[in-house]
């Protein structure tokens, strides 16, 4: 996935030009800078609530997604999936005749899932996916106000991904989250994100790459983004749509039977 410059001489001075970019400016400098290019802090401490519509590729299988998020840290992402019709050699997902409708929320306190292959009804999720989860729900971009929220920021350096320069910046969350920001030099736009995730009582890494930003009511919104686990890819996402500061019920995100 990434466009590394590879041989001689080239790659040489390409990599001291980095190294001047990632001491030319402080952590503090390249935050304000993704900040003010995602529209501003005023315009995103403003947005109060956001709908995403999209469509992803994930191995054949195509799944349509809303998601819904709102302030402080609600939210619901509802996934259509259709299933890739029977091939040889290929295992089928058992007890599925149709599309499989799933649902993914938190209320800030309980993560919850209704999945039809798992039982017709609501289950709390608990553990490393519900930290993930509830992690996904943070509405703010982990990058504001990153101080008072107990997160640090570290400048790793200057890599190139896809080809072009990025500031390596490492985020530590006060629960010991670790996330690493990717951030292109030019744009200061993420370009890429990755975390640690587990995946079969493994330790795997899941990147994120990030493109196709366009504007939405002000706001600087990406539009693909690419995901792989330890290098190789997964799924691709297309957003079709997206709506913010739109009306939205908190019951929307309250697991059902629960209070």
């Amino acid at each position: 996935m990434r466009a590394w410059l590879r041989t001689g001489c080239v790659a040489a001075l390409a990599m001291v030009g980095l190294t001047g970019l990632a001491h030319a400016q402080t952590v503090d400098e390249i935050v304000a800078r993704n900040l003010q290019a995602r529209g501003g802090v005023d315009k995103l401490k403003g947005m109060t609530s956001a709908k995403i519509t999209g469509d992803v590729d994930q191995g054949g299988m195509k799944i349509h997604i809303v998601t819904w998020a709102k302030r402080p840290n609600y939210m619901r992402r509802e996934m259509d999936a259709t299933p890739p019709p029977p091939t040889p050699g290929r295992a089928s997902i058992p007890g599925t005749t149709g599309p499989i409708k799933a649902v993914v929320a938190s209320d800030g306190t309980h993560v919850w899932m209704i999945n039809p292959m798992m039982g017709g009804g609501a289950q709390e999720i608990t553990g490393p996916q519900a930290d993930a989860a509830k992690a996904d729900a943070d509405f703010d971009s982990p990058l504001l106000d990153y101080k008072a929220k107990g997160t640090t920021v570290e400048l790793v350096g200057t890599e190139p991904i896809n080809g072009k320069p990025a500031y390596h910046l490492k985020l530590t969350k006060k629960s010991g989250l670790v996330q690493q920001y990717y951030l292109d030099v030019e744009t200061a736009l993420e370009v890429r994100t990755a975390s640690d995730v587990q995946q079969d009582n493994n330790k795997a890494t899941l990147a994120t790459d990030v493109s196709n930003y366009q504007t939405v009511d002000g706001l600087t919104m990406p539009f693909t983004m690419k995901q792989s686990l330890n290098g190789t890819p997964v799924a691709e996402i297309i957003i079709s749509k997206w709506e913010v500061n739109i009306p939205v019920d908190d019951d929307l995100f309250k697991m059902p039977g629960k209070n």
